[in-house]
Order: structure tokens, then sequence, then C-alpha cells
């Protein structure tokens, strides 16, 4: 069920490339790498799983690229699709994909806390079966 948003509530913007960018300027940031360390690591990774993250007849990544992706105020250059889960492994960071998917209301989740909603949902369902077989018994 699909509800309603109210008069004065503000719909999330699909546009997500200044906060997208600007997850993946705060990535490179936080991850510990040089720029160039992490250009280096990019191109590392997209070589090792086959990857080719530049057009034309560049082999790898270049600094002058990177920049370019990382600049929230540039909206010509962005990451390619392919990209960006090197760029993600790289930094060890999925801030990016989570502006990606937020408009949507959804969350990217690790696998420790999938394993927790799946253990929550399990728990939920156990209480329901309880529930029931409760009521059953009373009408015995």
């Amino acid at each position: 069920m699909v509800s309603q948003p109210g008069l004065f509530d503000r719909a999330p913007s699909l546009n997500v490339l200044r906060e997208m960018k600007a997850a993946m300027a705060a990535a490179a940031d936080g991850c510990g790498l040089s720029r160039e360390g992490l250009c280096e690591r990019m191109n590392e990774l997209a070589d090792r799983y086959g990857v080719r993250l530049v057009k034309g007849t560049g082999q790898h990544l270049t600094m002058a690229t990177l920049e370019k992706w990382l600049n929230p105020e540039d909206k010509e250059r962005v990451i390619p699709a392919k990209g960006l889960p090197v760029f993600c492994a790289a930094t060890g960071n999925v801030a990016p994909l989570q502006e990606l998917v937020a408009p949507l209301g959804w969350r990217v989740i690790d696998e420790r806390q999938a394993k927790m909603l799946e253990l929550a949902e399990l728990d939920r369902e156990v209480k329901r079966q309880r529930a029931r077989m409760k009521k059953l018994e009373a009408e015995l």
C-alpha cells in the first residue's frame, strides 16, 4: 500500500548526483588513502575484475578524472555505474550507493544487518504462530 504524501511534504528528489558525489568525496577523504593511492587502488581492482573505468583510448583511471568524479559541482562528469562498486570497494564505504537508493525509501545494508533483519522477521513469525497455537488450544 502506497501512502499519499501530505500537503506540505517535500518529495525526495530523484536527482541524486550532487549527494552521491558529495558522499564519494567524503568516502575518499575518510578511506585512509591519498587521492593518488585511491586512484591506484581503483585501477588495481578494475584490472582484477575486468572493469573498464574510462572511455576512449585510456586504459586506466587518471587523477584528473577521479577528481572530476568527486566534485559535487561538476555535473558533466559522473562515475559510470560499473565503476561505482569499484569505488566503494576501494574506499570500503557504501555511502554513495546509499545516496542512490535513499529517494526510493530504501537502504543499503551489509550481510550482518541482513541476518539481523531475517532474525527479526523469523522472531515475528514465531510469535504469530505461537499466538495462533494458543487460540487453537483455547478452542479445544
